[in-house]
């Protein structure tokens, strides 16, 4: 009686009461009826469609058939939809404009370098170190990280030999695995030398290649690129 009378709010409230107690989604669909009867369309499909979701598998064709014929009926009467009429009718063709578009000019190709094993630069391009302070900088930075790794070499010789000492004067501390770190240590002591060497001599002749330059404005240093089919690298080139 509230739906027919108007009061969807509170014949909706009452079903949605009976189908928590009772689980019969036929009061879903009478939710929907209700809805549909107050013109609340939107509100109406979605019952519907809510009312199929539950019930499927235990509705006949006809509970099923008038559900989606409610369901259809709320959808054409939604005010944002077109009538069934409006979907049939053919659509007017619009002619195209007559004005032609505008095809832009095809961009000139460029054409591809040939392909050279190395970069050939003339002497005026190799870039000039007058001054010879970034070699000097340069020079000044490699020889601190070698001096940096001969340190660390030193240590590590250290705690290898102590390693050494431990294991002979102290009966049963050597092992197998104690051995093998003092090996490791003693190897990479053996690198940091190395390494620290290689730093040190190349730091000297950068440095002493910025002293040059420093008193020469004829010097020039330059890096120059070389590429080819299958090598890559790079060349240090200059007059000193």
């Amino acid at each position: 009686m509230a739906c027919l009378s108007g009061d969807y709010t509170k014949g909706v409230a009452i079903l949605s009461e009976l189908f928590v107690d009772t689980k019969d989604p036929t009061y879903l669909f009478n939710q929907g009826r209700c809805f549909e009867q107050n013109r609340r369309y939107e509100d109406a499909v979605a019952r519907f469609e809510e009312y199929l979701r539950i019930a499927e598998g235990k509705l006949d064709a006809a509970d099923r058939a008038a559900a989606e014929k409610h369901i259809a009926d709320c959808k054409d009467r939604l005010p944002d939809q077109p009538s069934k009429a409006q979907a049939s009718a053919p659509q007017p063709i619009v002619p195209p404009p007559s004005t032609p578009t505008p095809v832009a000019p095809p961009e000139p190709t460029s054409t591809p370098e040939p392909s050279r094993s190395i970069v050939a630069q003339s002497e005026s391009q190799l870039a000039p170190s007058n001054s010879g302070s970034g070699l000097r900088v340069a020079g000044i930075v490699t020889a601190s990280v070698g001096v940096a790794a001969v340190v660390a070499g030193v240590l590590l010789n250290l705690k290898a030999n102590s390693m050494i000492n431990d294991m002979e004067n102290n009966v049963g501390v050597y092992s197998t695995a104690k051995n093998s770190d003092r090996n490791i240590y003693e190897a990479m002591a053996w690198t940091g030398y190395g390494v620290g060497a290689a730093c040190l001599v190349t730091g000297a002749v950068l440095y002493g290649f910025g002293l040059r330059a420093g008193r020469s404005s004829s010097i020039g240093v330059a890096l120059l690129p070389a590429v080819g089919p299958g090598q890559a690298g790079a060349l240090l080139t200059g007059a000193f």
